[in-house]
């Protein structure tokens, strides 16, 4: 059994703040790696019990979420910038994971919620519909058949992922109070669910669907500032719908997603 395994940062058992956690040089920096690198090892443990013989693992995070010499030793690992959609993924995998994710920006109590920036993104929409990371993502795995089986992270994470897979398989790691605050599990507790659910998800196989997005396809991105939306006016494959929208549009969603 093949398992695609992508993860983010901001979801993990602990991880509250954007700028000592999150960013690239932050003082608990290593620290929020070194959680998020043990509770993806208990993810793929669960994953082992349940048959699993190929684990490739996408370290999402943008300035690099995992901590290499502490990663499981049955994994492998997608590392390194720039990697382009769909990021390894293809149609040889099993199911896929998302661990340690966020919800999309404005997300009421969404722990970390942004959409794919932070700083630069206010929201985004597929096809009309408002959309985050988590969309995305289980929107490129349907794109080559592939089940999104397991979610981790905050309440608002799993809710947001129950849209695209109804019956997802949920490990919980905190409750948001605000957007940089949560209440959160014990790291033990958090690893102790991560294995329990990646055992879950698999032994469930069976009973998941792709989410998939009929074509053609627009992703539009509206930006905090219209300075970014400048970035975009020489592109011929970008429609600049407003000051600070752009829209890309396509019959392949790989292409679409690749030119974000």
């Amino acid at each position: 059994m093949k398992v695609y395994i992508l993860c983010d940062l901001e979801g993990s058992a602990g991880v509250v703040d954007f700028e000592t956690q999150t960013y690239g040089g932050g003082k608990y920096f290593e620290e929020a790696k070194r959680l998020a690198t043990l509770e993806l090892n208990a993810l793929i443990d669960g994953c082992v019990d349940a048959g699993a013989d190929d684990i490739v693992v996408l370290d999402g995070h943008g300035y690099g979420g995992l901590t290499y010499e502490l990663l499981h030793p049955l994994a492998r690992l997608i590392m390194g910038r720039p990697v382009a959609s769909p990021y390894g993924l293809d149609d040889s995998f099993d199911a896929m994971m998302l661990y340690g994710h966020h919800a999309m920006n404005n997300t009421p109590n969404g722990v970390l919620c942004h959409s794919y920036s932070s700083k630069t993104v206010d929201e985004m929409h597929l096809n009309g519909e408002l959309v985050g990371e988590i969309g995305v993502n289980c929107a490129v795995a349907g794109y080559f058949g592939i089940p999104t089986v397991l979610v981790s992270g905050d309440v608002v994470t799993a809710e947001e992922t129950r849209r695209y897979v109804p019956n997802v398989e949920c490990v919980i790691t905190k409750e948001g109070l605000s957007r940089t605050s949560a209440i959160c599990l014990a790291p033990e507790a958090s690893r102790k669910l991560h294995r329990e659910g990646g055992r879950r998800a698999l032994q469930r196989l069976g009973e998941f669907t792709s989410y998939t997005v009929d074509p053609p396809y627009e992703l539009t991105t509206k930006y905090y500032s219209d300075t970014h939306t400048r970035l975009a006016t020489g592109r011929h494959d970008v429609e600049v719908t407003d000051a600070r929208t752009i829209a890309i549009r396509g019959d392949d969603l790989l292409d679409v997603i690749a030119r974000r």
